[in-house]
């Protein structure tokens, strides 16, 4: 795995918004950096330099919250506080850049789950299979 910082280079450039171009210094909570093929399979999968960060934030976020806040007398590390900003950064820049967390289908509405040729927004579940009930939302 190589490591390079070249800020002409779209690797470059996401290693400067994510703030990892400090080689052996990294963003990663054991320290370490992201290495070149792995910001290249995020540049190719988001198809910018802004939302390949955005999907490198929500990682960083994901790895940080298995994190545990810890206190040893009067130190203590707050990682928890690290992962809520990465999940804030990455929706800051999703929401100005686009594109969705990977892994998330959005508008799939499969009703039955077997037909091919039907539409899902077309099935009316509750006719479909003789279902007469209502929801009742339960009083808290």
């Amino acid at each position: 795995m190589t490591w390079t910082y070249d800020i002409t280079t779209n690797i470059g450039k996401v290693r400067l918004q994510l703030g990892d171009d400090t080689e052996d210094s990294g963003v990663r909570p054991d320290g370490s950096n992201f290495s070149d093929e792995e910001l290249q399979t995020y540049l190719d999968r988001e198809g910018s330099v802004m939302r390949a960060t955005a999907g490198l934030c929500e990682t960083l976020a994901l790895q940080y919250a298995r994190m545990a806040d810890l206190r040893v007398g009067p130190r203590s590390e707050s990682l928890s506080q690290i992962a809520e900003a990465y999940e804030k950064r990455a929706a800051q820049l999703r929401a100005a850049y686009g594109g969705a967390a990977a892994g998330f289908a959005v508008g799939v509405t499969r009703v039955d789950g077997y037909s091919d040729d039907v539409p899902s927004d077309d099935v009316d579940a509750a006719s479909e299979y003789g279902l007469d009930w209502e929801y009742v939302r339960p009083e808290v």
